[in-house]
């Protein structure tokens, strides 16, 4: 028997760009932790209450913006990041519920993306943590 977690519809992919989120409150920035077709986890240090609607902007590797729409379904206020030092790292689960034919180009790329190298955070010749880049 598979483990709860374990029963995703499609895979996980690590990529960190920048994200502009937006609800009823206002708007906050923060990052991709990993992206799925149907869902993002991003790291914020603002957080929101399970069930917020959010709108939510990605700033795509290649420079493109892709815009979606999900509901936020777990928040994590104290989540330790896996970078080094060990910080604490807030965040939320976001579900998609509504996408665009630039999402599905977007995942598409960022799931046939093979050679992204977590020792220098780069996608081919992209640098990940140039804020300009992004």
């Amino acid at each position: 028997m598979s483990h709860p977690r374990d029963r995703r519809a499609s895979r996980r992919n690590q990529i960190q760009v920048k994200m502009d989120m937006s609800d009823t409150r206002g708007t906050f920035t923060g990052r991709s932790v990993d992206v799925s077709r149907g869902g993002i986890f991003a790291a914020t240090t603002e957080t929101r209450a399970v069930g917020t609607l959010l709108r939510v902007r990605v700033h795509g590797p290649r420079g493109e913006a892709v815009l979606a729409v999900g509901v936020v379904v777990r928040c994590f206020t104290d989540l330790e990041s896996s970078g080094e030092g060990g910080g604490v790292s807030p965040g939320l689960a976001i579900a998609l519920t509504s996408t665009s034919e630039a999402w599905d180009r977007f995942w598409d790329d960022v799931n046939a993306t093979s050679d992204f190298d977590d020792e220098d955070d780069t996608i081919g010749d992209l640098d990940l943590e140039d804020e300009d880049a992004v």
